[in-house]
């Protein structure tokens, strides 16, 4: 057949309204399909990213505090390891302080805990003079002390001591006397004037420690929940605190008391949680009632663990701070912003005895619990001088 001459047979070809309208119609299904599957991968890894900041916060405040806590009553009288005094904090509140935000932002619920320990690596040696002040026998502080900071001057036998409270001067770490100290008598066990912290000498001379104080608390920081570690129980110091996480909701604290064994001469005296519905010698955990929240604080008029005081003692089994065996604390963070979907994300629950159970609000959570044992107040005895030290001035008391 000849070949047509037809000039539209020979002319290109486009595309018809209808094929136009169906690869449209094909190509905005498949867009559609992949922005979904954008969205949700995209919705994922926000929810995943907020976890994980919450994750790496529970870790690094656990890690400190596990640390921290471990070494309270380190080198001190058991009495003084754990402080509840409240008059330095908001609202004079040792269990479940509030804290409430602006609008939108959940309000925290904060227990308090405070502590001391003396620093493993600090000593020297030197003497107490009155208006005269503290005097190393030789070498410089070595550290700043900033203002409230605590040095203990002990005597060589461990038995007496004095403990300094480092004025509004300071003290610069690069000289060997200061006077810019006060004494504190709480924590003392003899007065200023006591020949045997003025003694001089390799073999007599007091020994001069650092006392670390340690409080941990929620507080508000730029309209945040902070968990912070304040340095120093005598005011909320921001200068010299220690940011450990955000945007924490709760921290709890439950004191796990001594308990005498059931077949031992103290098997009738009363639990020290005996006001709680579910007495189990926990201070501060679901089952307390408000009696039961904590240890009471220090009231030296009466009966105190002693060193001199034997394990299976009735004073051993009281209230006291010093009875303090083990430390369970609890904290749940929450991711900064909510679902900006809608989604409801975690309800949050209460730890211990917060009672801040509500429903599901858009952020996300995440609890830890951590059970931190403090070996130190067992001690019957303070060691000092230091280990491996062979003068001649012995301990006193048998520990």
């Amino acid at each position: 057949m000849a070949p047509s001459r037809n000039p539209q047979a020979l002319a290109p070809r486009g595309f018809t309204l209808l094929e136009l309208l169906v690869g449209t119609a094909t190509t905005t299904i498949i867009l559609a399909a992949v922005a979904v599957s954008f969205v949700g991968i995209q919705g994922s890894y926000q929810t995943e990213s907020r976890i994980k900041v919450a994750v790496e916060g529970l870790r690094t405040a656990s890690g400190f505090i596990e640390q921290r806590v471990r070494m309270a009553g380190y080198g001190i009288d058991p009495r003084f390891a754990f402080d509840f005094n409240a008059t330095a904090i908001p609202g004079q509140a040792k269990a479940n302080h509030t804290l409430v935000f602006a609008k939108g932002i959940p309000k925290s619920v904060t227990d308090d805990l405070a502590f001391r320990y003396r620093d493993a690596a600090y000593l020297r040696r030197g003497r107490y003079m009155g208006s005269g002040g503290l005097v190393l026998e030789s070498g410089t502080f070595g550290v700043d002390l900033s203002k409230g900071q605590r040095i203990i001057v002990s005597c060589n036998n461990g038995k007496k001591y004095l403990v300094l409270k480092v004025t509004t001067a300071g003290v610069s770490k690069g000289v060997g006397a200061s006077s810019s100290f006060t004494v504190d008598p709480a924590l003392s066990s003899i007065p200023q004037d006591d020949t045997c912290l003025s003694k001089t000498g390799a073999l007599d001379a007091p020994y001069i420690m650092l006392l670390h104080e340690v409080r941990l608390r929620i507080v508000d920081l730029g309209g945040r929940p902070f968990l912070m570690a304040f340095q120093g129980l005598d005011e909320l110091n921001m200068d010299t605190a220690v940011p450990l996480a955000a945007d924490v909701e709760s921290f709890q604290v439950a004191y796990i008391m001594n308990r005498p064994p059931l077949d031992g001469p103290n098997a009738t005296i009363a639990a020290v949680d005996a006001n709680s519905s579910a007495p189990n010698w926990v201070l501060g955990d679901v089952n307390s009632a408000d009696k039961d929240r904590f240890p009471e604080p220090r009231d030296p008029l009466k009966p105190e663990p002693r060193y001199s005081d034997p394990y299976d003692a009735p004073v051993r089994f009281s209230r006291h701070p010093a009875n303090i065996r083990a430390v369970r604390v609890s904290i749940s963070l929450r991711s900064a912003t909510p679902e900006a979907n809608g989604r409801r994300a975690f309800a949050r629950g209460d730890l211990e005895d917060s009672g801040e159970t509500t429903a599901a609000d858009g952020f996300y959570r995440t609890n830890m619990t951590t059970t931190v044992r403090v070996p130190n107040l067992l001690s019957r005895s303070s060691f000092n001088p230091p280990v491996g030290d062979e003068t001649p001035g012995s301990n006193v008391w048998g520990g």
